[in-house]
């Protein structure tokens, strides 16, 4: 099977506030505006991220009778990577964004990374190659 990539699209219950994060918080470029009918596109870089609402989707596949939350440890993170991390997460708390997990360096990898998440509970990880 031959592929490309086309976009990332995170299904989300709270729209507005997610739409909001996204262009207000970490300044995404919008692409597309249709929120009034459940989704949006932004530019993250090199990449596409769209967001639409959870239920819709969970109606064409069929699975809106399953339980919307369900305790459990994270199954997916977007990574953005940038260049001056430290800047990045000055910027973030000056925006009153809490982070899961502070800054912290992993030689292992040679990254510095830092956690947070979106009003819907996404995971986000903010990276930095130390090279």
């Amino acid at each position: 099977m031959q592929v490309r990539t086309s976009y990332t699209r995170l299904l989300v219950t709270d729209l507005k506030a997610c739409f909001a994060f996204y262009r207000d918080i970490l300044e995404f470029k919008v692409i597309v505006d249709a929120t009034q009918e459940g989704y949006a596109e932004f530019a993250a870089g090199d990449m596409k991220l769209a967001i639409s609402q959870r239920q819709e989707m969970a109606e064409i596949i069929g699975s809106d009778r399953l339980p919307l939350h369900a305790e459990c440890q994270d199954r997916a993170v977007l990574v953005f990577v940038v260049a001056d991390i430290e800047t990045v997460c000055h910027e973030l708390k000056q925006k009153g964004i809490k982070f899961t997990r502070e800054l912290m360096s992993n030689p292992s990898y040679d990254l510095k990374t830092a956690y947070i998440r979106d009003p819907d509970g996404n995971l986000i990880g903010i990276y930095q190659y130390m090279i």
